[in-house]
């Protein structure tokens, strides 16, 4: 489970981290976004708090990959709109098995920027700082002609440390595996999800209760 989450870094952080571009046209977007964020937490969007979060994703055009940080609606669009179940989370377990999260699992997957996430009044937090979260997107046209983007967070059973808190949590990727999640050529297979989860184990042992 995750409904929210902090992310308290500057963006030139977030392009280190994630080796994106800096692009003119969203820089002061995302500049806004993070001040506005820099003492409260991440909500998911809906029809009263209508934020869009940032997301790292990337794309292949004319044979080039092209990694970028895009604001985005976290609750995932179904069918054109926002779907009509709960879909902040998407289960790891259910990812290929699910109409809903198979296609955007097999070649629209994103990274979630997060410095810690949330859980019953607590604060889950690495000791380096800022840390990836495994998502699932969809990029929808709507009736006004404007794209959206929108976004799930895949979540995982808890490690030991965490199950008094919830029995589910994020699943966090290592920075080892971020070029193959992102990767848009690369299906979204079981081989390639039962790595990230596996590879999971050791950031999710660390996390930090404050």
């Amino acid at each position: 489970m995750c409904a929210s989450y902090g992310l308290q870094v500057t963006a030139d952080e977030l392009h280190d981290a994630f080796g994106t571009l800096d692009e003119r046209g969203s820089a002061p977007a995302l500049a806004e976004w993070l001040q506005q964020h820099a003492e409260k937490p991440v909500k998911p969007t809906g029809v009263h708090a209508l934020n869009l979060n940032p997301i790292v994703r990337e794309r292949e055009r004319e044979g080039e990959h092209r990694r970028t940080i895009d604001l985005a609606w976290w609750k995932l669009w179904v069918g054109g709109e926002p779907a009509k179940f709960p879909a902040i989370n998407a289960r790891v377990e259910k990812l290929l098995s699910s109409g809903a999260w198979s296609g955007p699992t097999k070649s629209r997957r994103a990274l979630v920027p997060v410095t810690s996430y949330l859980e019953k009044g607590r604060s889950f937090e690495l000791p380096e700082g800022l840390f990836a979260l495994a998502g699932i997107y969809n990029v929808t046209q709507r009736p006004d002609d404007t794209w959206m983007v929108s976004y799930a967070i895949v979540t995982r059973p808890a490690v030991p440390n965490v199950t008094e808190i919830h029995d589910r949590m994020p699943l966090i990727v290592r920075p080892e595996l971020y070029d193959e999640w992102l990767d848009p050529t690369r299906v979204g297979d079981q081989g390639l999800i039962d790595e990230v989860l596996a590879a999971s184990d050791d950031p999710s042992r660390r996390l930090e209760v404050v």
